[in-house]
């Protein structure tokens, strides 16, 4: 069974940068293999790896659903979706990819939504990690595209607005069947002099305190440049998700 890590936040957080930054150490020191799942909708995981992605689960949604008003009488719909979604799995050195992409419009797809959920499932199993960048909605959550979370990572920086997020995403929790078992939170790019003060806003949170990962010129000059995050040495953001990682690894 894998061990499932999501992370959240409001936009602007580098949330999907610490995510990333989470796969590069789970390349290079984890055993199995690792399933990334960008559930974004904006689709930006993949980008800041350097790895190119051309489909996602919610075009090939869209797609079959068109397909399926044309299929002949005593075709098989269920191996047609399934050819499908193993086409939308990017493989790469000791990383798969899976593009979430956009939630669906208007049409009946309850019969494509019940072969993605055990797609998903089925699929998990094959992995030793699952990490998942989620929108601050947790729309996938709420789908139950993943059952089961063992780490939900809330990235925080120096804005109330990113608390405020933080607090909405404890009370979506609530109402979500899910099995959420850790819930932490992370601080990024704050100034040292700050960092209690926001650790104090949000002592009120129902979640644990992972770690401050710095404000990094280095690993921002390389992301603006469209350097894979795979490839830039330890800087010190790099260094922090690693400590953060390690203290994962033994809950």
């Amino acid at each position: 069974m894998p061990k499932i890590i999501g992370t959240t936040g409001k936009g602007g957080v580098g949330k999907t940068t610490i995510t990333a930054l989470m796969i590069k150490y789970l390349r290079e020191n984890s055993d199995g293999p690792v399933l990334a799942v960008d559930a974004d909708p904006d689709a930006n995981l993949a980008t800041v790896l350097g790895v190119e992605v051309e489909t996602s689960l919610g075009k090939l949604r869209e797609d079959t659903l068109k397909a399926m008003k044309d299929f002949p009488a005593g075709m098989d719909k269920r191996s047609y979706v399934e050819a499908g979604l193993h086409e939308v799995i990017v493989e790469t050195n000791k990383i798969d990819f899976l593009t979430m992409g956009r939630s669906e419009g208007p049409g009946c797809y309850c019969y494509i939504n019940s072969m993605m959920r055990k797609f998903s499932d089925d699929i998990q199993n094959s992995y030793a990690w699952v990490i998942m960048d989620n929108e601050a909605g947790l729309e996938h959550l709420s789908r139950r595209t993943a059952s089961r979370v063992d780490h939900l990572i809330t990235v925080i920086n120096n804005t109330p607005l990113s608390i405020d997020c933080a607090r909405r995403v404890e009370e979506l929790l609530k109402g979500i069947s899910n099995e959420v078992k850790n819930k932490h939170y992370i601080i990024n790019g704050v100034a040292d002099e700050r960092i209690d003060i926001i650790k104090e806003r949000c002592a009120s949170l129902d979640m644990t305190f992972l770690g401050h990962v710095p404000m990094d010129e280095r690993l921002e000059e390389a992301i603006f440049n469209g350097v894979s995050l795979f490839d830039i040495e330890d800087t010190p953001a790099v260094l922090q998700v690693n400590e953060i990682m390690k203290k994962i690894e033994e809950i």
